[in-house]
């Protein structure tokens, strides 16, 4: 107990009235001098008592009346006696003491115990007992250190000594006011420990995050003979839950079933809580069903959390139902389920089943207002919101910063970025101070709104104002800046998370490896997700897709690898990658043993994704015959992708028939649809035959389409725009192409095999934008610089070709992202190795 030598001052009266008057009767006290009245006879005292002995009846009855007034509930009462006692045994303050602490009046507790060691009264084990609980509960360390000392000094504290409960409370005390280190000391050393004292223990871990200590204590309380109970369970569980640790939390979860402990009511909570505050609203609602086919009634927390789930599921029946086992409990009038309810019917549309439960919660606080105006707002009401959000004021409800925010987030997501704008600026006056909240409605409108480079300014402005992002602010903006025109931005936002400690969130190492990648970086994606500590399926499908994107198929099957070396099961999105990796490389019987097999191997059923890749393999390898066999045979029906992949592999190979029949087929998709126009337009262009199609279709072969061709190229840090069907690009930009077909003409037409009659044609029809924003970029950007460019469609052949020839002519790097693949050009090669054209 060397750890306790030095005591604070508090513990100096417990010492001195230990050596004073641990012998000695309790102190009289004098009581106020009663009114002047007629004298009377006095008794003298018996033969052989003294004035205090004769009193102790009249201390004993006092006493016997202190506990019948706190018995009755009459605490009032009860401490009047108790302050008007002349002299106060430790009986009388044990009484006291004890009715405070029975009700959980510890801040009442706390003085008492004070006023008593000053009075020279010394509390036994029981009574040190309930004063460490008041000491733990407020959190009163000093108290708590002197009782600890004066336990040491009786002897309740010996080495070896088998008084528990006197060990247990103070090793409460210790982990309450987050002494941790003081509270091991006494756990090492507590001569006999029970369930409690390993409880006291396994929370204070908890509580600190020291969660591999908290398993370590499991296992060593089972190892001394004592079994976990619930309560040791539920503090595990409920604290991984609380820390977003859900998996380790079900696994133990499984552990306390195994061991044959029943799940009770706030374990079940602190799961179905845990996955609602985590975004996973599907495994909330699978524990709550458990928890119900296990015959557990769910409390008001446990609906509350469910319906919670529901809302962010938009599961209006499931919430419907929920709603009817509220009103079935008689759970629907509280606070927390009402405001529940009112955000489960606004997120899935019902505004007027919202507001009746609004109108019935009968003590709305400040987040039933919010769920109310967040509804509106949400629905695109920002009026009603608005008068929601004055007339709260005009209550005497005092908005708070999440008020004025779900204002501004409504008004900006809804376009009136004006109004959202405005509201921003009026907060501070109105005495609400912004949050980073505040910051991150502005940027994620913004990104929504397409104003990618506002979001950036206001971005910047946060930081110059000192305002920490969170990791919000960082997935809302790094999505606008995932893309081969703003790697720069990517590597900024990158130097902002690490400055703020947030790269180890797993949904922003995700996000940052998936924006690497698609700024054209891939080293940079290798190097965030190598440093990610805990990737997850997600992070897996980003760098596989990585490498896919940049044609590198062989190092996306490696990852593939390695991920099953490391025990995570691929998903859809990961099977769908991996025969594309395989079918960048020709190998057609992986792919068909990957494929007819996922079911077994990973539980997957195959769908139309995994069905286009299998076709767009099958075509890539010249089988055409059976890619069509395979639709045919298909027990989905096909979809876009499918037709595309047929009809782009039925181009390369000239295979007339089957090119007509996917473009008829995509045509009866949805004849107005200007991306499967282009389909058909990119046939006609890349076969000079027209195919049978509807009229519809026929009429807009003119490239008459509301959304034409397009492409962006950054120069300098400006981004500019062109199109293929713009006629009235830069006459610089146009010669400068024109100097440059000069210089490599006799290339290309070696190449191509062609002649001037099919540059004559793509003059005709507008000259393609990419070729536009090469010379544009070659012109206007210094020697050897990088050439990065964004296509909306497929690049054609010929200018696959015309970027190789360029990028060997000119010593230029050229990077071109198009709406199958990123291309890029180096010394007159392509990464994709010319098989995405």
């Amino acid at each position: 107990m060397a750890a306790f030598a030095q005591a604070p001052p508090l513990a100096l009266h417990f010492q001195e009235a230990t050596r004073s008057s641990s012998s000695q009767p309790p102190r009289p006290r004098t009581r106020p001098s009663p009114p002047a009245q007629r004298p009377t006879t006095a008794h003298p005292p018996l033969p052989g008592t003294s004035p205090s002995s004769a009193s102790e009846p009249l201390i004993v009855s006092e006493t016997k009346l202190i506990t019948m007034h706190s018995c009755a509930g009459r605490l009032e009462d009860a401490r009047k006696v108790f302050e008007g006692m002349a002299c106060r045994d430790l009986l009388a303050w044990s009484a006291m003491i004890g009715a405070y602490a029975i009700r959980g009046l510890y801040k009442e507790v706390v003085p008492l115990a004070v006023t008593m060691v000053r009075e020279g009264v010394i509390p036994d084990r029981f009574l040190i007992t309930r004063i460490l609980q008041a000491c733990a509960y407020t959190e009163d360390l000093e108290l708590g250190v002197a009782m600890h000392s004066l336990a040491i000094q009786s002897g309740f504290m010996v080495e070896r000594a088998r008084d528990v409960p006197v060990g247990n409370s103070v090793l409460a005390m210790y982990v309450k006011c987050g002494e941790l280190g003081r509270a091991r000391v006494v756990f090492e050393n507590m001569g006999q420990r029970d369930l409690g004292t390993w409880n006291s223990m396994i929370f204070g871990c908890c509580q600190s995050n020291e969660w591999e200590e908290a398993r370590r204590l499991l296992d060593d309380m089972r190892h001394e003979g004592t079994e976990p109970g619930v309560i040791t369970w539920n503090t595990l569980i409920s604290s991984y839950a609380r820390s977003g640790e859900l998996d380790v939390a079900m696994e133990m979860l499984e552990q306390m079933e195994e061991s044959g402990v029943a799940p009770d009511v706030i374990t079940w909570t602190s799961l179905v809580s845990g996955f609602v505050y985590s975004d996973r609203g599907g495994e909330a609602l699978r524990c709550f069903m458990r928890m119900r086919l296990a015959g557990v009634e769910p409390n008001g927390m446990t609906i509350a959390s469910a319906i919670s789930a529901c809302a962010s599921l938009r599961l209006l029946s499931q919430g419907m139902e929920l709603h009817c086992h509220a009103i079935k409990v008689g759970s629907v009038n509280n606070v927390l389920s009402g405001n529940s309810l009112v955000d489960m019917y606004a997120k899935c549309g019902e505004i007027v089943a919202a507001k009746r439960i609004f109108n019935e919660i009968p003590e709305k606080d400040i987040f039933s207002w919010n769920s109310m105006v967040a509804g509106y707002a949400q629905a695109g009401y920002c009026g009603k919101a608005y008068e929601l959000f004055c007339k709260m004021e005009s209550l005497g409800v005092r908005r708070n910063v999440i008020t004025w925010n779900i204002m501004i987030s409504g008004y900006i997501r809804n376009g009136d970025d004006e109004r959202a704008f405005e509201l921003f600026q009026m907060m501070e006056s109105y005495g609400v101070k912004r949050d980073t909240a505040s910051w991150n409605a502005l940027i994620a409108g913004s990104v929504h709104n397409g104003h990618s480079d506002r979001a950036l300014r206001i971005f910047r402005q946060m930081q110059s104002l000192l305002v920490r992002p969170d990791y919000i602010t960082i997935l809302s903006i790094i999505p606008a800046f995932a893309n081969l025109v703003a790697f720069s931005k990517v590597r900024e936002i990158h130097t902002c998370i690490f400055h703020n400690y947030l790269e180890m969130d797993g949904k922003i190492a995700n996000a940052l490896i998936n924006a690497y990648s698609k700024s054209g970086d891939l080293a940079g994606a290798c190097a965030v997700f190598d440093r990610h500590s805990s990737r997850n399926i997600i992070s897996w499908n980003c760098i596989i897709l990585a490498h896919l994107l940049h044609g590198s198929p062989s190092e996306a099957l490696d990852c593939f690898c390695e991920m099953k070396q490391e025990g995570v099961l691929p998903d859809h999105t990961t099977l769908t990658a991996v025969i594309k990796a395989y079918g960048l490389q020709g190998k057609v019987s992986e792919v068909k043993q990957i494929f007819y097999n996922m079911t077994h191997d990973y539980n997957i059923t195959p769908d139309l994704d995994h069905y286009a890749a299998i076709v767009d393999l099958l075509g890539r390898s010249g089988c055409l015959q059976e890619a069509y066999e395979f639709i045919d045979n298909m027990p989905l029906i096909p979809n876009l992708a499918v037709w595309e992949a047929l009809l782009t592999a039925a181009t390369i190979h000239g295979n007339a028939r089957l090119a007509n029949l996917a473009a008829r087929e995509l045509s009866s998709l949805d004849p107005s649809d200007t991306r499967i126009q282009r389909l058909v337009f990119n046939y006609w262009d890349l076969t000079g035959k027209s195919a049978d199609v509807p009229l519809m279709t026929v009429y807009n072969k003119g490239r008459e389409l509301k959304d034409v061709d397009s492409c962006s190229v950054e120069i300098k840090n400006k981004v500019y725009l062109f199109s293929t069907s713009d006629n009235l690009a830069l006459e610089s930009t146009v010669a400068e192409l024109k100097l440059i077909m000069i210089q490599i003409r006799m290339s290309l037409l070696n190449i191509c095999n062609g002649t001037d009659a099919e540059e004559e044609k793509e003059e005709l029809s507008g000259i393609h934008c990419e070729k536009l924003a090469i010379a544009f970029a070659i012109s206007n950007s210094p020697p050897l610089r990088s050439i990065r460019i964004i296509k909306t469609l497929r690049m054609c052949s010929r200018c696959h070709i015309f970027a190789k020839l360029v990028s060997e002519k000119y010593e230029r790097q050229i990077l071109i992202k198009d709406s199958n693949c990123l291309h890029k050009f180096k010394d007159g090669k392509c990464s994709c190795e010319d098989k995405n054209v």
